[in-house]
């Protein structure tokens, strides 16, 4: 598909030529008034015999700008590819490539324009270059997506401007590239990268001491002042004649499901990520350390959309946890939590610790709590509660005027009534984690780590 438009020299001299037009032509209705009037000419010397000249520069200028049109008509046969990475972040800038060569024997000025997605940002958009002939160009821009999900770039417009320089020709090339978007891995690699407990502290991961010991034995190591008694092996002591302890471990081989909600409640926003995006970001590292500790990871979605993986062990796992979770997204649709729970009862019996990330309401709560009495006959449940930052930045505001007390007044009761919910829930015996959608990842963690050395998995 081309199109074709007159370039901003051209359309200032047509603007100029047409002007000149307009004042000949009233000067030529002001003479005739005149001479009509009083009986006398009032030409200028010379300008009455003009009128053919005039005609024929016009004539002059109209086919040069035809044949400058007819020339440049045919458009350069440019090859251009396209260069992305198959695997892009969310709401991650990353460098998009295109490489052009110019078949013609002249330097052609381009202007590239790349056809992104309505929900992709880009920087530089679009593209100039001076094209020498027979040499490989490498131009390239930030793209930056908002949406998880496959992303594809059908076509790229490349302008040119005509020979004489009158026109700008513009060519549509079909040139589809395929990528997809997942959720942002930058807290999965960082948390990859910590290695010491000083380091995981950085994402406000505490490693509390355990009161008691693990149950999985780990390795044999030499006494250490403060080791119990029972954790002494006589038989390794005696042949190796000095105190030997065993040492254990958190127990490993457990298994952790992931509840996501996929629902209207979801949908809510803070800044340009959404509560859906938070829970899913923090569920993924969450994981990321159950697969490192040695555990099983599962995830099921309720919703919008049912999906279920049952659980895998190993890193190399992460993958598939990811592709099959990467392009869901929520919607107005009321999540069935009773539902839900009868079906994981039906899908995995076996003990495992279940995780749910939602946003309960008070109407929420009987239906809640019933489907979490299913799941408690065999599953030890962790409840995460997500909570608008908007309500605490409504109580760190002063109160000024009386809209303002019944916004503060409003926030109040809805926070008691949030609370109490959370107590009925704990009263059941659910472990809870009450936290601001930014905050999650690190409470998620904690309270695994906690559940692991408690021992009641």
């Amino acid at each position: 598909m081309r199109s074709l438009r007159p370039t901003k020299q051209t359309l200032v001299g047509g603007m100029l030529l047409l002007l000149c037009l307009l004042l000949w032509q009233g000067y030529g209705a002001w003479q005739a008034v005149n001479t009509k009037s009083t009986g006398l000419p009032l030409a200028l010397p010379g300008v009455a015999d003009e009128t053919p000249v005039l005609m024929l520069l016009l004539a002059i200028v109209l086919m040069v700008l035809l044949s400058d049109l007819i020339l440049s008509w045919p458009f350069p046969n440019i090859t251009l590819k396209r260069r992305v990475a198959r695997s892009l972040s969310l709401d991650a800038w990353t460098k998009i490539e295109l490489a052009l060569i110019n078949p013609q024997n002249r330097t052609l000025e381009l202007e590239i324009f790349d056809f992104l997605p309505d929900h992709c940002d880009s920087d530089s958009l679009p593209l100039t270059i001076s094209a020498i002939p027979g040499n490989e160009h490498v131009i390239s821009y930030n793209c930056c997506p908002r949406r998880r999900g496959p992303l594809r770039i059908s076509c790229c417009a490349v302008r040119i401007v005509s020979l004489l320089g009158f026109w700008q020709l513009a060519k549509v090339h079909p040139l589809s590239s395929e990528a997809r978007v997942y959720p942002n891995f930058e807290a999965i690699v960082g948390y990859q990268m910590l290695a010491t407990d000083h380091q995981t502290s950085q994402l406000g991961i505490k490693r509390r001491p355990r009161r008691g010991q693990g149950m999985d034995f780990h390795q044999l190591r030499e006494y250490r002042r403060g080791d119990a008694l029972r954790q002494i092996d006589w038989k390794a002591t005696a042949r190796r004649q000095r105190l030997i302890s065993r040492e254990y471990q958190d127990e490993r081989d457990q298994q952790v499901i992931l509840m996501l909600d996929s629902g209207r409640r979801m949908l809510t926003q803070e800044g340009i990520t959404t509560h859906f995006d938070h829970c899913l970001n923090g569920l993924l590292v969450l994981s990321y350390v159950a697969l490192k500790q040695g555990d099983g990871v599962g995830m099921m979605s309720f919703g919008s959309a049912n999906r279920y993986l049952s659980p895998v062990k190993g890193l190399t796992n992460m993958s598939r946890l990811i592709n099959q979770f990467y392009d869901l997204y929520p919607d107005k649709s009321a999540p069935d939590y009773l539902e839900a729970a009868e079906a994981l009862v039906n899908r995995y019996r076996k003990r495992s610790l279940l995780v749910f990330a939602t946003n309960l309401r008070d109407e929420d709560t009987a239906e809640f709590v019933s489907a979490c009495q299913l799941l408690q006959k065999s599953h030890l449940v962790l409840v995460a509660n997500l909570r608008e930052s908007a309500l605490d930045k409504v109580l760190a505001t002063p109160v000024g005027d009386f809209s303002q007390a019944l916004r503060y007044a409003g926030t109040v009761k809805y926070l008691q009534q949030r609370d109490k919910v959370q107590i009925r829930l704990r009263a059941q015996g659910l472990f809870v984690i009450d936290s601001l959608p930014q905050q999650l990842t690190p409470e998620l963690i904690n309270s695994y780590f906690a559940i692991k050395r408690t021992g009641v998995l």
